[in-house]
């Protein structure tokens, strides 16, 4: 069984479509995306070809396009196969079948992700008599070096594992996609081996995001949570609270940006920011114990150098602390972190989470 993917849109369209997502939607069904291409409405002939040329070399061909081209491309469409053979839906959605072959067009936005989750992959599913399992692992922190040598070690495993990786502000997602068949022993030994592989960088071994899990640890343990962010900019108080039932151990969130409001809001000494700078360890521990003395149970506090520029301290962009406070103690760590604003921040906002979290679990 063999599968590609074909974008086809006017030009910009093309670039913005999701591509990468869809297909790692379909990778994570159970079925190995072997080929992709992208070309333009705007050369029809070339289409054709291509349309005619995947027909012949792969078994399930998958579509893309922006919705407003689905319903003129169905005159392409039927140079490579018959025109009775369209099993379409609304809005030029559908699938052509024949000869044992199938072409599914999907649309972008949410629509066409329905689609695919929905029908595409149900079909290809009955069509071949299969059944997939997947689970999910989640890590913060985690080596470059080490997951991709757990990834090739798991790839070794055999027995019709795939794994799915995307990393993004310093989280790696894996995702292992696997024949419902497949022997216990096989998903055992692939936990184990990521497990021991990752330590402590491990948060999760289901598909469940950092701010969900800390709400949830949150609830476990009876604690309330306070967050004072200086670069993070409300950033980590926005996770939190974009989880449903966050109000119940979510107390307050200060974005003290000036050394005069971390002075002011949370406590922190003129004599640390004089002698260590706004971005220190000692500023975070501040910081965090400030929420704490002000009745916190559980605090998070960030502070650091976004960029684009240093400021008068002289510190390398990306330098940051983050202090997590849980009753009377606090754990505060440094980073240096790399990429652009948004990266820093991001990625900052993403170990507050997960140290966190980390935390809470050792309660």
């Amino acid at each position: 069984m063999k599968n590609a993917c074909l974008l086809i849109g006017e030009g910009v369209d093309a670039l913005t479509f999701p591509l990468r997502k869809f297909t790692a939607l379909i990778e994570s069904g159970g079925y190995e995306v072997e080929e992709t291409r992208i070309l333009s409405v705007k050369t029809p002939d070339t289409v054709k070809a291509a349309l005619i040329d995947l027909k012949s070399g792969y078994d399930n061909v998958f579509l893309f396009s922006p919705s407003s081209l689905l319903s003129k491309l169905r005159g392409l469409l039927e140079e490579a196969f018959s025109r009775n053979c369209f099993q379409g839906g609304e809005k030029g959605l559908g699938a052509y079948t024949e000869e044992g072959k199938s072409l599914f067009l999907v649309s972008d936005g949410e629509r066409g992700e329905e689609y695919l989750r929905g029908v595409c992959l149900p079909y290809l599913d009955e069509k071949y008599a299969s059944k997939h399992a997947k689970f999910t692992l989640r890590a913060v922190g985690a080596d470059p070096t080490t997951l991709a040598r757990l990834l090739a070690q798991g790839e070794g495993l055999g027995g019709g594992l795939r794994f799915l990786h995307r990393r993004l502000y310093g989280e790696d997602v894996v995702e292992i996609v696997y024949d419902q068949n497949a022997p216990r022993m096989l998903t055992d030994e692939v936990l184990r081996l990521f497990a021991e592989g990752l330590g402590e960088s491990l948060y999760a071994l289901d598909d469940t995001p950092l701010e969900e899990q800390l709400v949830a640890l949150l609830k476990l343990r009876g604690k309330k949570l306070a967050v004072a962010e200086s670069f993070t900019g409300g950033g980590v108080g926005r996770r939190v609270v974009s989880v449903a039932g966050a109000s119940k151990v979510f107390s307050e969130g200060l974005n003290t940006y000036s050394e005069a409001s971390k002075i002011k809001r949370l406590g922190v000494s003129e004599y640390t920011l004089n002698s260590y700078g706004a971005v220190s360890k000692e500023t975070a521990y501040e910081m965090a114990a400030g929420l704490l003395s002000s009745g916190a149970q559980v605090a998070i506090a960030t502070t650091g150098l976004a960029g684009p520029e240093s400021d008068s301290s002289g510190l390398p962009v990306g330098v940051c602390c983050i202090a997590i406070g849980i009753e009377d103690k606090v754990f505060v760590s440094r980073y240096k972190l790399s990429g652009d604003r948004t990266e820093i921040t991001e990625t900052a906002i993403n170990y507050a989470l997960f140290l966190a979290c980390k935390q809470l679990k050792k309660m």
